[in-house]
């Protein structure tokens, strides 16, 4: 825990040395999950350390600090625990009214990165108006972080600290309210949420990545992934797709699986290209067991397009029929669905929540 403090606090401490435009006052909290997959080796670890404390030492010989009112590392315990000191944040700034610029850093993977964007996506506008997210590299996939690499995301912290809005798909399900049923739940992804195989995946590699060192899971994953339908059964689905060009109905269809993202041109797993191109909606029927062998590396590639099994659409709303079991995932996050569970219900937010993004570069003479 002592290596892993060391490195939060360093991160935190580069928030002193940015140049945002007109310099300020900020607070800055950095939530930190101190399981995320980049703290799982202590020798990655030192390295990043030493890299860091080098830039830093560079910048408390040569360069300003600017106004850093609060600054507050927070480490989480538990699943949910990000959300929930997330909400604790903006309760705060809600209840004291400071008005002051507010900087969230997210030390962890797509899961915590998930949480803490689950408390903002709700939240007052006037508060979103002043509160700018940085989410680090420091999981096993990294799909929504808002860097690739440790130096893009240091570089991003000491910058202009220019903001782009991201937005979020609100996924609903479960049983209409009544006795014994709490009701309908509603949940968010950031990145993609799917319905199926790639769910089923999800699963396996957080179960086997637990016990199978390095990165020999994988293999594993890809071959127990061949066994999937014995385990689901999948049966037709019916599913609308629903966006301002009009309406779209796909009944009978028997899934291998069905992903929406916010946008287009999203990645998952390790930076898979799923939705490769314009379209946020990914149709993909039963496949065969040859032919998922066959053609596993198209989807890995973001070709998958050209498969007969395989359609894009862009939809703002995706509603969903089964009356199966079959596995979600959000962002990562797995959720078993029951047939009591549909319809199931995913639509597209607008962007509210502000992330820290790369400035454009200057017009050429």
């Amino acid at each position: 825990m002592d290596l892993i403090s060391t490195y939060a606090n360093g991160v935190s401490e580069l928030t002193k040395f940015s140049h945002a435009e007109e310099q300020r006052p900020l607070v800055v909290d950095v939530i930190v999950n101190p399981h995320a997959g980049f703290f799982k080796s202590q020798a990655a670890l030192s390295h990043r350390i030493r890299e860091l404390e080098s830039r830093l030492a560079d910048l408390r010989a040569r360069s300003p600090r600017r106004q850093v009112e609060i600054n507050t590392v927070h480490f989480t315990e538990r699943p949910g625990h990000a959300r929930l000191i997330t909400e604790g944040i903006l309760e705060r700034e809600g209840r004291n009214g400071t008005g002051i610029e507010r900087l969230l850093i997210a030390c962890g993977g797509d899961g915590t990165s998930n949480e803490i964007c689950s408390a903002l996506v709700g939240a007052d506008a006037h508060l979103l108006d002043r509160l700018k997210l940085l989410r680090l590299p420091l999981g096993t996939g990294n799909d929504v972080a808002d860097a690739t690499t440790f130096e893009g995301a240091y570089n991003l912290i000491l910058g202009r600290q220019d903001t782009l809005a991201t937005g979020a798909l609100e996924v609903t399900f479960g049983p209409a309210p009544g006795p014994g049923s709490a009701g309908r739940q509603v949940r968010y992804a950031f990145n993609i949420a799917s319905i199926g195989l790639d769910a089923f995946i999800v699963e396996l590699t957080s179960k086997l990545k637990r016990v199978i060192p390095g990165d020999a899971y994988r293999s594993v994953v890809d071959v127990a992934s061949l066994f999937y339908e014995q385990k689901v059964k999948p049966q037709p689905m019916d599913i609308r797709i629903s966006s301002d060009w009009g309406e779209s109905q796909v009944n009978a269809f028997v899934p291998s699986m069905v992903v929406m993202g916010v946008s287009g041109r999203r990645t998952y797993g390790g930076h898979l290209h799923v939705l490769p191109g314009e379209e946020n909606v990914c149709l993909v029927s039963r496949m065969g067991f040859l032919d998922k062998i066959r053609n596993k590396k198209l989807f890995y590639e973001g070709r998958h397009g050209q498969l007969p099994w395989v359609s894009f659409h862009r939809g703002q709303r995706v509603e969903v029929e089964y009356r199966g079991r079959i596995p979600l995932q959000l962002d990562g996050e797995l959720v078993w669905l029951a047939p009591q569970d549909f319809p199931i219900r995913m639509d597209v937010l607008p962007p509210r929540i502000k992330v820290l993004k790369a400035a454009a570069a200057a017009p050429s003479s």
